[in-house]
């Protein structure tokens, strides 16, 4: 059964994001793609009836016919209530009014469906951020329903859960379900995608064959590129004597390694620790044995002492925000700035990144990709000699993950900082990074490739 969207006009403040937008979408696989603050999220938000409930103003109409729709939001942890995945399951079971004794068979389909079986009674603070997302589709997969409504659902997940997913989710629409995903990576898409819409400017287009062919084979070409990593030498930044970290199991057990300067690029499955690794790095959570910063135990560094020279750039971006604005983010961050971002440079920035048309507006308003520039810009402009960067391509399009790259690259030059960062997208951050790090069975290797 069809979704009609007839005529909807759509805006958060006076200018439309979207305007006369009309489109039907068929059961099926349906693929959305388009920039950063386009609108893919507010038009999945539009058809889930969250907006204009909860925010903006609407004109037209939505029809889904009397089928149930339910929404996986870019950031998975935003939709969590309750503790663990199997309580979050049962409270949206609940909500549905469906009887306790008829639990069973929702909880089963969705945890075969998502493989979540090992983290269904662990609490979902300390899953890792593509642990989370599945969770997330799980809960929707459990609720059965007929319209999936996902945004950037695998932004935090590794290749192989990725591929995973997306065949589980093609087998899905086979049976009559309408699957409407948002995404900036391609990958894994073109032998499943039924149909490929695009936003153009306040409104969609679906692509026809040949365009959808053009993006999947330039896509593939990107892909074909070759890339390798040297094996670093020279003084190590940090130094691992017998390490290791623990969150609910036994997640690194590191006999010796050293971590040096430059950019080292960090990869590895979902939950195997890599966050985790981070949050030991700056005093969150303890850890055994010895990791050192400059030859001196991080344990023993004070934390205030410590923390103006290593910093953590968080995987969800609204975690490091402090104030309402992007212009007062910016003021804030100014206070206490490196010499490297004179006022100019601000400015220049934030008018390459698109932040400079947005100074006004609600940080937590602002699209994912969007606070993810935010955030980057932010933290780059502070006076740490180390950033840990988790996760800082997610939900960004191809042409802002040129710029932030950019930037960094910029900044690194001019302050000699040390960048470490954690992300499932190599072939974007290969000619970057100078090192890569593989975690795998609770050890950290360089690799050359």
């Amino acid at each position: 059964m069809m979704i009609e969207i007839s005529d909807v006009t759509f805006s958060y403040e006076k200018e439309p994001l979207i305007h006369q937008l009309n489109m039907n979408i068929a059961p099926g696989f349906n693929l959305l793609i388009g920039p950063t603050g386009c609108g893919k999220s507010t038009l999945l938000k539009i058809i889930a009836g969250l907006y204009p409930k909860y925010a903006g103003k609407l004109t037209g109409g939505i029809d889904l016919h009397g089928q149930k729709a339910a929404m996986m939001f870019q950031n998975a942890a935003e939709q969590f209530t309750m503790t663990t995945p199997r309580e979050e399951i049962v409270f949206a079971l609940e909500n549905l009014q469906i009887k306790a004794k008829d639990y069973d068979p929702h909880i089963k389909k969705a945890v075969e469906f998502t493989k979540i079986a090992d983290l269904l009674d662990q609490k979902i603070s300390t899953l890792s951020g593509g642990q989370q997302q599945r969770v997330a589709l799980a809960v929707l997969i459990a609720m059965d329903v007929d319209v999936f409504l996902l945004d950037e659902p695998f932004a935090s997940c590794d290749p192989n859960t990725r591929h995973f997913l997306i065949k589980k989710l093609a087998s899905l629409a086979e049976t009559g379900r309408t699957i409407l995903l948002s995404d900036h990576v391609l990958d894994d898409y073109e032998q499943i995608c039924d149909q490929l819409y695009q936003f153009e400017g306040k409104t969609v287009k679906e692509l026809s064959a040949n365009e959808k062919n053009k993006l999947f084979t330039q896509n593939k070409q990107f892909h074909a590129r070759s890339y390798s990593f040297v094996l670093p030498t020279g003084t190590p930044v940090f130094e691992l004597n017998k390490t290791q970290i623990r969150q609910n199991r036994l997640l690194l057990k590191q006999n010796k390694l050293k971590i040096y300067g430059k950019t080292t690029l960090i990869t590895g499955s979902n939950g195997v620790g890599k966050t985790s690794l981070f949050k030991a790095m700056t005093k969150m959570i303890p850890y055994k044995g010895n990791f050192t910063y400059l030859d001196n135990e991080i344990a023993k560094i004070k934390y205030h002492k410590y923390l103006s020279q290593v910093a953590q750039i968080f995987q969800k971006a609204s975690d490091q925000f402090l104030t309402v604005t992007v212009k007062d983010e910016i003021e804030l961050s100014k206070k206490d700035r490196n010499h490297f971002f004179t006022d100019e440079k601000i400015d220049e920035w934030l008018d390459k990144l698109q932040l400079k048309q947005h100074l006004d507006q609600v940080v937590y308003s602002l699209s994912g990709g969007q606070q993810k520039k935010l955030q980057i810009l932010l933290m780059l402009m502070t006076k740490h000699n180390v950033l840990l960067i988790d996760e800082p391509l997610s939900g960004l399009d191809h042409d802002s993950i040129e710029l932030v790259l950019q930037l960094m690259q910029e900044c690194q030059e001019k302050l000699h900082q040390t960048f470490l960062i954690i992300s499932h997208q190599i072939d974007e951050l290969a000619q970057f990074c100078d090192y890569r790090l593989v975690f795998a069975d609770q050890q950290l290797k360089y690799v050359e490739e």
